[in-house]
């Protein structure tokens, strides 16, 4: 047995690594089926395809869907999202939407790295270390994400393990570098800073760096929503206000409101929190990993800012694990569980280990979007024939002409100045649209009484197939 172990100890990293390659090849695979089977979206993989293709033609990260304004615009009047500026250089090399998914499947296979290199550095070798590798991989939000389409956020999980892995290993000038890069990964992240403020205070007692990255976190954010968004939006964040006063409606309509309810009315907030979706989203979240997060000390508050933005919500995707907005929790709830067990008694933290492994498969099996889960669907990644026979109309749209199409012809659409999801903001007198009955629940007659309330608006029919049109003006 103490010569397995020895061996497993010094397998170790290729393990890991060869896991890691493992779910690259395999979800890269699969997410690319996912899209050339006509099953992605427009939002959001058509939005980042057209903003990565303008960028690459000197329209620096310009739009026509975020927003749901139609009007050529900055993405980043949308969403902060700079980092892209290190993908296009790849992109431009390949530019086409399977790049961006085969990255983001980059990004969330060698996301498991920092956090094997956590386990290593507080765990025993062998068995207690590798447990949290599959942990990750079978982590619910990892496949989810992977299997939709395009998201910014996806990016955060590998970052965001290296804060925490640079952190406990003592190397503050590393532990800045990668929360730093996290911050520009979306608007709201530096918001997850103040939760590592908060731990470096009260757990490390380094009031200098605590304070630092507190006061820092809380001003980047600041300064993200409050100058460098509304910079790229004609002076004001006028979507993140709308979303704001809708998704915490509840709470308040101004950021003064929602502090004064969370500290005057306490109950209204467990309100919002306590309800049966929300449960369910916490038990698979903390439940693979046996809850082991509450047992991580002041290490546990690493996870709050996030936790908090997403059940506060009443917008249900947010607290829902199969879902992006999920992302930054991989590596926060499965770091946090790593400390966790590092605090139990070294007799308990084999099989507590072995526990986790153990849940970790069941909610996997139960819920997850691994091949072998029940929710798994290979539906998914099989085209219908009524594509196949039809896709060559869609060749016939010149590459300089404005396009209107349903939401799943978008991202086949997309690399243009001038394209807008016909679900959101109409046909925008597009001269060409792409119809598909998919977006009329597969009505014939639906799909018919759109194609003559088009005629009625100047378009004609140019191509038809099983449930598709193409119509130009």
């Amino acid at each position: 047995m103490d010569h397995i172990e020895s061996r497993l100890v010094r397998a170790e990293p290729y393990v890991v690594a060869a896991l890691g390659l493992t779910y690259f090849i395999l979800y890269s695979v699969l997410s690319v089926l996912r899209h050339v089977t006509y099953h992605s979206f427009g939002p959001d993989l058509g939005i980042f395809d057209q903003v990565f293709w303008n960028t690459t033609q000197g329209r620096l990260f310009e739009s026509t869907m975020s927003l749901v304004q139609p009007q050529p615009h900055s993405y980043l009047a949308d969403h902060f999202s700079p980092i892209y500026l290190l993908l296009v250089p790849f992109y431009a090399v390949f530019p086409r939407p399977q790049t961006l998914l085969v990255i983001q499947t980059l990004f969330l296979a060698i996301g498991v790295w920092p956090l094997y290199l956590l386990a290593r550095l507080k765990l025993e070798p062998g068995f207690q270390r590798l447990v949290w590798a599959l942990a990750y991989f079978l982590f619910l939000p990892v496949a989810f994400i992977n299997l939709f389409d395009f998201h910014e956020l996806a990016l955060v999980v590998l970052p965001l393990g290296f804060a925490i892995y640079y952190l406990e290993n003592g190397r503050p000038g590393l532990f800045l570098l990668s929360l730093v890069t996290t911050f520009l990964v979306k608007e709201e992240l530096p918001l997850v800073g103040v939760g590592f403020g908060a731990y470096i205070l009260l757990a490390k007692r380094d009031w200098k760096l605590g304070l630092g990255v507190l006061a820092g976190s809380l001003a980047a954010f600041l300064a993200v929503v409050r100058v460098i968004i509304p910079a790229f939006g004609g002076g004001s964040y006028a979507y993140f206000a709308r979303r704001f006063a809708f998704r915490y409606a509840e709470l308040g309509t101004t950021p003064q409101e929602i502090i004064a309810t969370t500290f005057t009315h306490p109950s209204r907030l467990l309100q919002i929190i306590v309800q049966p979706q929300k449960l369910k989203f916490v038990v698979g979240i903390f439940g693979p990993v046996l809850g082991l997060t509450a047992i991580s000390g002041w290490a546990a508050i690493l996870v709050l800012p996030t936790l908090g933005i997403l059940l506060l919500s009443n917008y249900a995707p947010q607290y829902a694990f199969s879902s992006h907005y999920s992302a930054p929790l991989i590596a926060l709830v499965i770091g946090t569980s790593i400390l966790g067990l590092a605090r139990l008694r070294p007799p308990l933290r084999r099989p507590v280990a072995a526990g986790v492994l153990a849940s970790s498969l069941a909610f996997s099996l139960a819920f997850g979007d691994l091949p072998f889960s029940r929710h798994f669907d290979p539906r998914m990644f099989q085209q219908e024939p009524r594509y196949a026979a039809f896709v060559h109309n869609l060749d016939r749209i010149p590459p300089d002409a404005s396009v209107a199409a349903e939401n799943n012809l978008t991202p086949h659409l997309s690399q243009r100045r001038y394209i807008y999801n016909l679900e959101f903001e109409g046909p925008e007198n597009a001269q060409y649209l792409a119809l598909d009955d998919a977006a009329l629940g597969r009505s014939a007659a639906a799909l018919q009484q759109q194609i003559a309330a088009f005629e009625a608006q100047g378009y004609r029919t140019i191509a038809t197939g099983e449930g598709l049109a193409l119509m130009q003006r």
